[in-house]
Formats: C-alpha cells, sequence, structure tokens
C-alpha cells in the first residue's frame, strides 16, 4: 500500500510542469533537483499529520483543497522563486488528497488510476513550455543599479576612441600658434634699443629695466 502510494505521489510531482521546468532548469540554484524532492517530502508528511487530526484532511473537503495549494504555492515561492498563477498547485493539491485519502483506507484503485495515467502519456515537453521571470525591485534606485551593472562595454567600442579623441583635443595646440617641436611657440618680443644705444633684454611680460 505504502509503495502504491509512494509511486503514484512521485508521478504526480514529475508531470507537474511548473516543477519540472523549476528543477531542469534551476531555478532555485545548484541544488535545484534535491529542492524539488525536499517538496514532495514535505507534502507526504503534511498530508501525515493531517491525517492525525481530529477531523482528518479530506480531498472532498474545499478547505483542506485551498489549503494544501496554498502550502505548495508559498513552497514553490520559497524554493524556487517562482509564482504559480496556472491553478496548478490546486490540481495537484487535490490528487494528492485523493491519492492519499484512498490509499489510507486501503483502496488502491485510484492510486492504480494515476500509474495507468501516467505511463500512458509522456512527460510534459519542457521545451515547448515557458516560464516567465519577473523582478521586483524595494525602490527605483535599486532597479536602476541592477539595470547599471548589467551594463556591458564590448571591446574595440566608441567609447575608448571618443575618450582618445578627447585627450587629442586637450593636447592640440590652437591654430593661430605655430608649433616648434611639438609644442606651441610663444610670441618672441622684439629687442628694445633705448636712445644711447642700449638692448634691453626683455623675459616673459617683465618690463624693461
Amino acid at each position: 500500500m505504502e509503495q502504491k502510494f509512494n509511486e503514484a505521489i512521485q508521478q504526480i510531482f514529475q508531470r507537474w510542469t511548473t516543477l519540472a521546468l523549476a528543477t531542469e532548469q534551476g531555478w532555485g540554484g545548484r541544488d535545484s533537483l534535491a529542492k524539488g524532492r525536499r517538496l514532495q517530502a514535505e507534502v507526504v508528511d503534511y498530508l501525515s499529520a493531517g491525517s492525525r487530526k481530529r477531523r482528518p484532511i479530506s480531498w472532498e473537503n474545499p478547505g483542506d483543497v485551498e489549503e494544501l495549494a496554498h502550502f505548495l504555492y508559498l513552497r514553490i515561492d520559497e524554493l524556487f522563486n517562482t509564482e504559480t498563477d496556472d491553478g496548478s498547485t490546486t490540481e495537484v493539491a487535490t490528487l494528492c488528497l485523493r491519492l492519499f485519502n484512498t490509499c489510507h483506507q486501503g483502496d488502491t484503485s485510484f492510486a492504480d488510476q494515476v500509474l495507468q495515467a501516467c505511463n500512458s502519456t509522456s512527460k510534459p515537453d519542457l521545451a515547448k513550455s515557458q516560464g516567465s521571470e519577473r523582478i521586483e525591485y524595494a525602490t527605483e534606485e535599486d532597479e536602476l543599479l541592477d539595470k547599471l551593472d548589467g551594463m556591458e562595454i564590448d571591446e574595440g567600442s566608441d567609447v575608448e576612441s571618443d575618450d582618445k579623441a578627447l585627450q587629442d583635443l586637450v593636447e592640440q595646440p590652437t591654430a593661430a600658434q605655430p608649433t616648434v617641436g611639438g609644442y606651441a611657440k610663444r610670441d618672441i618680443p622684439e629687442p628694445v634699443v633705448d636712445e644711447d644705444g642700449f638692448t634691453s633684454v626683455v623675459k616673459g611680460r617683465r618690463k624693461p629695466r
């Protein structure tokens, strides 16, 4: 009985497209596969604990189905940072509850139906399934910083050439100044001869003595 239950619930989780995408595409990081197995074990523990309540949980009770679906929704978000808004958590919750209830009562007919249905159909084609990535930022500044960090500058881009052009503009002499050895040549003042015939030497902008 327990073996039949374990085989059937494993098939349910393997056929859950959202979980299959999350584990095989590594939405939960390196240990995504281990997280998928952990989620299945957590659900089994959830069902076992629910069966020991004064009013055991049942797949025929909409409230019990909703609570398990909510549990699955939260755990998928926590383990894989993924939101399941396709209603699949309710379907999986219903199947798991019904499977547990029937097997717990000693009836394996539903487990056989699950296994037969899974064996007669192929696994979901994950290549045709797509998940949408949504990033939520706490502030607009966080979003701006994340976008700036993601920007890449290709080698040989115009950034380097623009910098060189600016440097050339800084080092380039003006057209009105002839250059000597690459440097601008200052205007050299003509020597000044006073009335006594003496020549004054002019240095820079200082006045002749």
